[in-house]
């Protein structure tokens, strides 16, 4: 069943058994909290951004890779939050359709696209992890975030390049389950083995989900 890869429950936090920084990682994008994309869009943005070296991140530079991800995702046709309506959203999609420039999304997402989502990153089962992968200098005479040595350490990883499409994968089960915008427990979730991939059976049709290798490697 899908409720199984999209809304597991808290005590089998893996992390907990084996606290290593991949497992903080993969606790995040697989336990925090689902009511927009933004988590998933952040996460590939702080993985592309760990490799410029720099630690400090304004949100102007944080906001391109971040928008450009969740432009990607809209024009795929699928939701990507779980409230009606969303003003971040709406630019993006005006952003796809020619109506925004580059310049114009990146202004708005600095100023309406991470509200929410800095804050929230760290937060699972209502409690912050114990390792931060990156802190929160909004505040600041310079706005942005500030990458910490756990991020830095992650990317080295053996298991780092597997890190991106993880992310990828757990987005496309999330956002599927909000376009099909039916009760979870209805959903089943089929593998095809030869094609590594995950599918939904659905109104007698199969939709195709991700790779399976992706959605279920570290977990």
């Amino acid at each position: 069943m899908l409720t199984r890869l999209y809304d597991v429950p808290m005590s089998s936090r893996f992390y907990d058994v084996e606290p290593t920084l991949e497992n903080y990682w993969r606790g995040v994008i697989l336990f925090g909290r689902n009511v927009a994309s933004y988590k998933f869009a952040l996460a590939k943005a702080l993985l592309e951004l760990a490799d410029s070296k720099a630690d400090f991140i304004p949100l102007e530079k944080l906001a391109e890779p971040f928008s450009h991800h969740i432009v990607q995702h809209v024009m795929g046709g699928c939701r990507q939050a779980t409230s009606s309506s969303s003003r971040f959203i709406d630019a993006c999609k005006q952003h796809h359709e020619g109506g925004l420039s580059r310049d114009e999304l990146i202004g708005i997402t600095t100023k309406l696209g991470f509200q929410n989502v800095i804050g929230a990153f760290h937060n699972v089962n209502n409690e912050e992890i114990p390792h931060r992968f990156f802190t929160d200098e909004r505040d600041g005479v310079r706005k942005g975030i500030r990458l910490t040595d756990n991020l830095f350490k992650l990317c080295k990883l053996e298991a780092a390049e597997n890190l991106t499409p993880e992310v990828e994968a757990r987005w496309r089960l999330v956002e599927i389950a909000w376009q099909l915008n039916i009760s979870r427990r209805l959903i089943s979730v089929k593998h095809d083995l030869d094609a590594e991939q995950l599918y939904i059976s659905h109104e007698n049709r199969r939709v195709d989900v991700t790779s399976s290798r992706a959605a279920l490697n570290g977990y």
